[in-house]
């Protein structure tokens, strides 16, 4: 085989390698680069190219404070003392063109590969996580702070929630006890205060059928009450977003002053 035909085949080899290692950079969404030792900018892909501003190298082989421009000082400035140490990390975060990034260096062989995750929206689904567990905060002291009862159950029946006024009235009494069985277990009458709930009285097993049920007259008399309360009883389904009952929520308003049983 003549010189001519190995150099060609060579040449060939090395263009495609080089195509490879083009696609699979272009393969990332993250901004990618490729440096040597001295800090030159030897391959990056579209996304990269896009951030800085810069087009991918072709011929020239640009120095990495050229490529990303005076504006990323900090930027260069901290992959350069890395690359000087040798010393590849995993990660940091840092800030550029008002976004977020997580930086990581990575040594190959003969190269350093360069990676910025944007992580902007992540953090904006965190903010806005924090946002909403803020708002739950209030909303459950707001909840709590109510003088009357605030009991949510899920589809089964099981409670996953009541306020702080329930748990004084009703504490653990339902604590484990199906549904069925909660008139006698925490004491719940109809409103001549001796006929225990049933049927169409009780009010949440309506809700989870469907049906909205305002102000029904109910008495509570437990061991915790330590006397009898007269109340005002309200429940309605609650739907997901299709519309479909997932559980439902029921409100008990101590109406006792206002009974002429008190």
């Amino acid at each position: 085989m003549s010189a001519q035909v190995i150099e060609k085949e060579f040449d060939a080899g090395v263009l495609t390698q080089g195509a490879l290692v083009k696609d699979v950079l272009e393969s990332n969404s993250s901004p990618v680069m490729v440096l040597d030792d001295d800090l030159r900018v030897l391959l990056s892909n579209t996304a990269s190219a896009r951030l800085f501003h810069s087009p991918s190298p072709e011929r020239h082989l640009p120095a990495l404070a050229d490529y990303c421009g005076p504006a990323r000082s900090y930027f260069v400035e901290l992959v350069s003392a890395t690359i000087r140490r040798g010393e590849p990390f995993a990660g940091r975060d840092i800030s550029i063109e008002d976004e977020v990034f997580h930086l990581a260096l990575h040594r190959g062989e003969s190269a350093w590969i360069v990676t910025l995750r944007p992580i902007t929206l992540e953090l904006s689904r965190d903010y806005k996580l924090r946002r909403l567990e803020q708002h739950r905060d209030v909303l459950l002291r707001a909840i709590n702070g109510i003088e009357g009862s605030i009991v949510l159950v899920d589809l089964s029946g099981a409670i996953r929630f009541m306020n702080e006024y329930t748990k004084r009235h009703i504490g653990d009494l339902l604590k484990g006890v199906p549904m069925s069985d909660w008139p006698k277990a925490a004491g719940f009458y109809r409103e001549d205060g001796v006929t225990p709930l049933e049927g169409a009285y009780r009010i949440i097993p309506r809700a989870l059928a469907g049906y909205t049920i305002a102000g029904q007259a109910i008495v509570v008399r437990n061991e915790l009450t330590g006397r009898r309360l007269d109340v005002s009883a309200s429940a309605a389904p609650v739907r997901d977003g299709k519309g479909g009952i997932v559980g439902a929520i029921a409100w008990f308003r101590d109406v006792t002053k206002d009974s002429p049983a008190a």
